[in-house]
């Protein structure tokens, strides 16, 4: 049995994808917006993996959101998301550097929607230094990964009142996400001698 360790963002997508993977694991959701205090991840992440040493393997559905993640992860059988972030994990990063030929754009998931008044808060963000903060982006674009879009419209459009940032929507599968689950399954797999 493997056990995947996730950034709440995911949470819905992994739920999602969850029988499209085929191993067997269970899945522990950290509180997302831990990466915004760099102590706290660690911490968190440290006592997971502690309580997930027994097992398999351990997949890390995190991006690089501390800056020590490999330290972190080293002393366990852990593979980490081969992905800088929780965006690229759902888009490639040839998808946002594409994007980005556009100008700067504020990516949110379904798990931004639910959680960005809560990470705002945690960075000490007022409504006035949200908008400041964001000033510099063109807009949001909204990461549709559960092709329910239309459910997300009220919490965007508070997102759209807090920060002045007008968004657009776009379909995403979940097909690149999944393949950095197996992939960091596989380097679990070749770090045990499987």
């Amino acid at each position: 049995m493997y056990a995947i360790i996730a950034c709440g963002i995911f949470k819905d997508e992994m739920e999602k994808i969850r029988d499209q993977l085929d191993f067997p694991f269970e899945t522990r959701y950290l509180e997302a917006g831990l990466h915004v205090d760099f102590d706290d991840l660690a911490e968190a992440l440290r006592a997971e993996l502690e309580s997930c040493k027994d097992h398999d393997g351990i997949i890390v559905a995190y991006g690089e959101c501390h800056p020590r993640m490999a330290e972190i992860l080293a002393p366990y059988r852990a593979a980490l998301l081969g992905c800088q972030n929780c965006i690229d994990a759902f888009i490639t990063r040839k998808k946002v550097e594409k994007i980005a030929d556009r100008g700067l754009y504020f990516y949110l998931s379904p798990g931004w929607v639910k959680s960005w008044r809560d990470m705002f808060e945690r960075m000490n963000w007022s409504r006035e230094e949200a908008r400041f903060q964001l000033a510099p982006f063109r807009g949001a674009i909204f990461l549709d990964t559960l092709e329910n879009a239309a459910d997300y419209e009220e919490g965007l459009i508070e997102f759209l009142d807090f920060t002045l940032c007008r968004y657009e929507k776009m379909p995403v599968d979940l097909d690149h996400f999944r393949s950095l689950i197996l992939q960091a399954k596989e380097r679990c797999d070749l770090g045990r001698g499987a």
